[in-house]
């Protein structure tokens, strides 16, 4: 069984291992020896797909077939069109555990039919449904999903198993906001209370950044190519990340030929990001009133999550909870690890066997009832699993249906909330008040719930699985697991040569005439000896040609200066692959 951390942003994997070292959980590397895998899909015209370090490089050469963030969208009717077909977030999703799952049975060397996977708390049941239906297009059985918090809580407590102490876990991601507030006492992990924004996440400071950088240099966004956005919001990721080490940072980018300064320090951007602020506050406003706790109550914050580095972001939390907050290891692979500890759990493993992790609905669920109101049967922050039942009666004379709107949110009026699903179901006609039928909501541990309506009148039984499929049947599961397993996935070995080609493509179209010059040469170079198809030569030209990009990469970001004669110098020992030398 493998734990899949499955990121808007990156993505991982690991497992519970006996020879591991922290937790005994041990992450997963990809096929290019990385932890994290970015959660990016890219198409191309001969059938091929490309998930991850690839896909990410052509988000600026091939921006209209290539997707991302698209976790945002789980549980919606959203397409996404490459190439004459449509693709779902769903689909999209599975592709990239699909690659997970791959560069799992590499590194164990064996197959994996197993996962747990994490979710955002906050995700309604039509995005955890989604996510399973993700699982199962990627051939995987889905024995569990788990809140991000939830695995991000059960992680830090097994480092600190001896301390008894009521936390919260602020874990802020590329695209996600999720808050839980956590009672952990010895081998007992409680949630008490659930919140978050599931379309708040570093990704909304990137898009921030990138309009400034237009605002500031009298550019129309929307007037921008496909390719030029994807140009700026990378710019303006590397912007955010070195202002997590750095006061100030500056840059020169390079759109449509031109050149701009851009700079940036940490004060402006809490200026440009007071609304994003707000949002998050907002979020533990609630986090903190739905459980009736206090600052003082309050031991520490976990920050979890990418964009909980940034220091503006440590900064507001600090100040918000008068200090406390602590890193409870590795922000990036905290989540992944907690569910890698949840497949111990699951698998009896000795040293975990005893935890319990109990964790708690996120919404409410409910019917509505006369007047558009909603009439709850399972409140938010319940226990789960749980069931409840509850008892309508009909409302007119002689009423001959009864018609089913299940809902799930806080709303008072039930139209406000999500619409989960409508059914009807047929009664005997008499006076009003005289039929009555008992409606039971079964919520299970992964936050997917069942209904069952019983009418003694007539004994007529209805059933719905709402969260089993998210209405996709087990023949459409397995055509679309057919489907995506027809999709060619290149090696490994030929796969890291296509991203670095994809790097170079992607840096050239933001070079200056001087360095494309540069660029052009290195990348035919490096062609050339691909084309000898021996392997000693293709791995000496790969590490020539990163040295030759980075150095490319570090004049346009650092200091914009062009240095031929020390470029020039890479190549001297490069000169026996025109000549056609095996050495």
């Amino acid at each position: 069984m493998i734990g899949i951390d499955l990121g808007t942003t990156n993505s991982l994997v690991c497992v519970w291992d006996e020879e591991g070292d922290e937790h005994k959980v041990r992450l997963l590397k990809n096929r290019f020896g990385d932890d994290m895998t970015p959660s990016i899909v890219s198409f191309d015209s001969d059938g091929s797909v490309y998930v991850g370090k690839t896909a990410r490089e052509r988000l600026v050469t091939h921006p209209e077939v290539t997707f991302k963030e698209f976790k945002r969208n789980m549980g919606l009717d959203v397409t996404y069109k490459a190439y004459g077909r449509k693709y779902t977030p769903e689909e999209l999703s599975a592709m990239v555990l699909r690659q997970l799952k791959e560069d799992a049975e590499f590194e164990l060397g064996h197959s994996v039919e197993e996962a747990v996977i994490s979710v955002p708390a906050y995700f309604n049941d039509k995005q955890r449904a989604a996510t399973r239906n993700a699982g199962l297009l990627a051939g995987l059985k889905v024995e569990r999903l788990i809140n991000e918090p939830s695995a991000a809580a059960l992680s830090y407590h097994v480092d600190n198993y001896d301390e008894s102490e009521m936390f919260i876990v602020f874990d802020f991601g590329g695209g996600t906001l999720d808050a839980s507030l956590v009672d952990a006492f010895d081998n007992i992990i409680e949630i008490q209370s659930i919140a978050g924004d599931n379309r708040l996440g570093g990704k909304d400071f990137n898009t921030l950044i990138a309009y400034d950088f237009c605002a500031r240099n009298q550019i129309v966004w929307e007037e921008l190519s496909l390719q030029t956005k994807e140009i700026l919001l990378r710019e303006a990721e590397q912007i955010k990340i070195r202002l997590t080490g750095e006061e100030l940072s500056c840059a020169r980018i390079r759109i449509d030929g031109k050149e701009y300064n851009y700079d940036l320090d940490n004060q402006s951007l809490i200026n440009l990001a007071s609304e994003l602020f707000g949002k998050i506050q907002k979020v533990l406003n609630r986090l903190m009133n739905n459980a009736s706790v206090a600052v003082e109550d309050i031991s520490k914050v976990i920050m979890v999550g990418g964009s909980s580095k940034m220091p503006i972001v440590r900064q507001f939390i600090s100040r918000l909870f008068e200090g406390r907050i602590s890193d409870g290891g590795n922000q990036d692979v905290i989540v992944c690890q907690g569910t890698g500890i949840l497949c111990g759990i699951r698998e009896r493993k000795s040293e975990i066997k005893d935890i319990v992790l109990s964790d708690i609905c996120p919404f409410t669920l409910g019917i509505e009832v006369v007047n558009d109101v909603m009439s709850p049967i399972i409140s938010k922050n319940q226990v789960l699993p749980c069931s409840h039942v509850k008892k309508f009666t009909t409302v007119n004379d002689n009423q001959r249906v009864i018609c089913w709107h299940v809902y799930q949110g806080e709303n008072h009026k039930a139209s406000l909330n999500l619409s989960l699903a409508e059914f009807e179901m047929k009664i005997p006609p008499k006076p009003k008040g005289e039929v009555s039928v008992e409606v039971r909501f079964s919520y299970d541990i992964n936050g997917l719930f069942d209904i069952d309506v019983y009418c003694p009148a007539t004994g007529e039984r209805i059933h719905r699985e709402l969260g089993a499929t998210a209405g996709m049947s087990p023949e459409e599961i397995a055509a679309g697991r057919a489907a995506l397993e027809k999709m060619k996935i290149h090696p490994r070995d030929i796969e890291k040569n296509r991203c670095i080609l994809e790097r170079a493509e992607a840096l050239y179209i933001e070079c200056n005439e001087e360095q494309q010059a540069f660029l052009a040469q290195a990348i035919k170079r490096f062609q050339t000896a691909l084309d000898k198809q021996q392997i000693s030569v293709a791995e000496r030209a790969y590490r020539m040609f990163q040295v030759q990009l980075s150095m490319v990469e570090a004049s346009m970001f650092r200091f914009n200066v062009f240095d031929r004669q020390k470029w020039n110098e890479t190549f001297e020992d490069d000169e026996e692959y025109e000549e056609g030398t095996e050495e």
